[in-house]
């Protein structure tokens, strides 16, 4: 198992513990092959998926716009991991508000505004940075250095209880804490400050 691999068990051990039902919720997720031929279907990329999108695909399937339980819906507050089956249209919301310049991003979460967090994944540059475009505000605002700094982070953010669900059991976040830990966690970037 990869250490992106072993750090999304762990968050998803980490979202279940609070959340009794999420992991299951997220659905059962493809084998390998199936997952890295439908996201390079999708993406319409010849070059190799980020093993972070990889890998959550291979493990679960994501959320559903519409799901039923909206206690389940957040993957972190206020955006969903976008399910296998709604990924294709979303991200062809996400090529029209940013144009073919950025088909080197990869949207893997999203909220009712179709605002995007995706990896950054240009073919010279193996790190993969993490970053969100909001949709009336198309450019990308730098989160994380990479995969592994992104999953670290909110890894972290459950275990010092930054995360949390909220009176009426949904999933919510200290301000202050977060700004916190993650600039503690992401030195030097300007997100989180």
């Amino acid at each position: 198992m990869t250490k992106i691999a072993k750090l999304i068990v762990d968050f998803l051990a980490l979202s279940d513990q609070a959340r009794p039902g999420y992991r299951e919720s997220l659905g059962r997720g493809l084998p390998r092959l199936e997952a890295e031929y439908r996201l390079k279907t999708i993406f319409e990329s010849p070059a190799d998926i980020p093993e972070l999108v990889l890998e959550l695909y291979c493990q679960v399937d994501g959320t559903l716009r519409d799901v039923a339980d909206q206690k389940v819906m957040d993957f972190i507050p206020g955006y969903r991991l976008i399910h296998i089956d709604e990924l294709e249209e979303e991200f062809q919301k996400f090529m029209a508000i940013l144009g073919p310049s950025r088909h080197h991003n990869f949207p893997f979460l999203a909220n009712y505004s179709s605002d995007f967090v995706c990896i950054e994944s240009e073919p010279e540059n193996r790190e993969n940075k993490i970053g969100g475009f909001l949709h009336d505000d198309p450019q990308f605002e730098l989160m994380h250095s990479s995969a592994e700094d992104f999953l670290t982070t909110v890894i972290a953010f459950y275990r010092e209880n930054v995360y949390f669900l909220d009176a009426d059991g949904f999933l919510d976040y200290d301000f202050d804490k977060q700004t916190l830990l993650g600039n503690r966690l992401n030195n030097g970037i300007l997100y989180w400050q």
